[in-house]
């Protein structure tokens, strides 16, 4: 395995290598000793004493030693009284000096999914992740550990300082899903048979329609560093649902962005220009061009803003009259209340401006949303949005059938995930999740509708 060139922070701190996790600094080193072996939470004796050998194995750990790691490991574990922290630790910092970084990362893991609380435990594991050039699974474990209240200054300047270095780093990030989909209204109509009061019934393709298929999403960026503090950085994201009974509704969507990027460790700045296209039922649909701003920056430790603006030029491959102009503003406020516990609230407003203005809208969207980390590896995400949209003009269904009125719904929506944190295969984590929409439209027997989903997707960070 070839080493990454060491980032020198100071002038007597060496972030670690790629296989290296030494500290030049005596003080860090004493500080996560304390941190972790001095805390009575982490290590109090199964027995209540500590014995001489577990010391020794301690003494060990702190000072990186693998061969005596390995030699007061194999007496430990014959022990009858064994404290199991103590042993998991010893493993996994056995592991992590050896590079085995899948078998350390795996072990700390398992160990924050029965003690969440263990800070100096998830900072260890931060590190690991680090030095496997897992960056931004690292870079939420370094966020987590920064929120805890009351860390001695020089613990929040290390991770700063690791933080910096990630943000050095000129390496891919990928992410992949897949999740099995089975609709009963894959267009999301309302099932009333009338249309409105116009003594019109609608044809069978105006009913809700039954599919069953995946949903798949695959992104990847990299940002390329100029000098300094800034960056050139691209990004392509591309979402799909297919339907292997009902392809006429495939859905494909891809944006690619390059553009500028200034990163510190407490902010950064994006501009970006785009282009995206998407695909429906096998076809090219439309296309459009745009640039989008984003400015993220921490408040304080545990407190991160995250705003964006983007102006989107949308065109059709067919002449369509929902062509034209979007304008897009979102503010996210994230509260990290500790290492497993995090908030947020948001809202956006986006502004259409159509060929025909019964198609332009104006959509304000408010949400909140709960991430927390339990026990046992369990993990749960709740996220509740409540979205209002107020189009311009009266709806003229197909252009020749007046409704009589100007469209607006109400739309709600829940999200919920749970996942085990320690169940993974090749670095994939099942995660259940389930959705339900309902949308309130004055033009009831049009677009009002409810949905209800239980789906099974397998995620992967690279």
């Amino acid at each position: 395995m070839t080493p990454h060139l060491a980032v020198f922070v100071t002038n007597f701190i060496k972030l670690p290598k790629k296989g290296s996790f030494s500290f030049k600094s005596i003080s860090m080193r004493k500080l996560f000793y304390s941190l972790f072996f001095c805390s009575t939470f982490v290590l109090a004796s199964s027995n209540g004493s500590i014995t001489a050998l577990e010391e020794q194995l301690k003494q060990a750990i702190y000072q990186n030693n693998a061969e005596q790691i390995q030699s007061f490991l194999s007496q430990y574990q014959q022990q009858t009284q064994q404290d199991p922290l103590l042993l998991s630790y010893a493993e996994a910092k056995l592991a992590s000096l050896r590079q085995d970084y899948a078998l350390a990362i795996r072990i700390y893991r398992k160990m924050l999914s029965e003690r969440p609380a263990l800070t100096s435990i998830r900072m260890e594991l931060a590190k690991v992740l680090f030095a496997d050039r897992q960056d931004r699974t690292a870079r939420l474990q370094f966020d987590k550990v920064k929120s805890v209240k009351n860390l001695p200054a020089s613990a929040y300047q290390q991770i700063d300082r690791y933080i910096d270095a990630l943000n050095s780093y000129n390496t891919w990030q990928i992410d992949a899903s897949v999740s099995y989909l089975k609709t009963n209204n894959v267009e999301n109509v309302s099932s009333a048979t009338s249309i409105e009061n116009t003594g019109f019934i609608k044809g069978e393709r105006m009913l809700p329609q039954k599919a069953h298929g995946f949903s798949y999403n695959l992104s990847f960026s990299r940002d390329f560093n100029i000098v300094g503090s800034h960056y050139v950085g691209f990004s392509n994201e591309t979402n799909g649902k297919s339907y292997w009974d009902n392809h006429q509704f495939d859905d494909l969507f891809n944006r690619t962005s390059v553009g500028y990027a200034y990163k510190k460790n407490e902010a950064t700045f994006r501009l970006q220009p785009f282009y995206e296209k998407r695909w429906y039922g096998g076809e090219a649909f439309h296309w459009s061009n745009g640039i989008e701003m984003s400015y993220s920056y921490w408040l304080s430790k545990n407190w991160q803003n995250q705003t964006a603006l983007e102006y989107e030029k949308r065109r059709f491959f067919i002449e369509n009259p929902q062509a034209g102009n979007i304008k897009t503003a979102s503010n996210t406020l994230i509260w990290y209340r500790n290492p497993e516990q995090i908030f947020y609230t948001g809202i956006a407003f986006s502004q259409q401006k159509l060929l025909e203005r019964q198609y332009s809208s104006d959509i304000k969207n408010v949400r909140i949303g709960w991430l927390q980390e339990y026990a046992w590896g369990i993990s749960t995400k709740l996220n509740l949005s409540f979205t209002h949209r107020q189009f311009k003009d009266q709806a003229v269904l197909g252009g020749i059938l007046p409704l009589g009125k100007t469209r607006k719904d109400h739309i709600y929506t829940i999200f919920a995930q749970v996942w085990k944190r320690d169940w993974h295969l090749w670095g994939i984590t099942p995660k259940l999740n389930f959705e339900w929409r309902k949308q309130k439209s004055n033009l009831d027997t049009m677009y009002s509708y409810k949905m209800h989903n239980l789906t099974l997707s397998f995620e992967k960070t690279f």
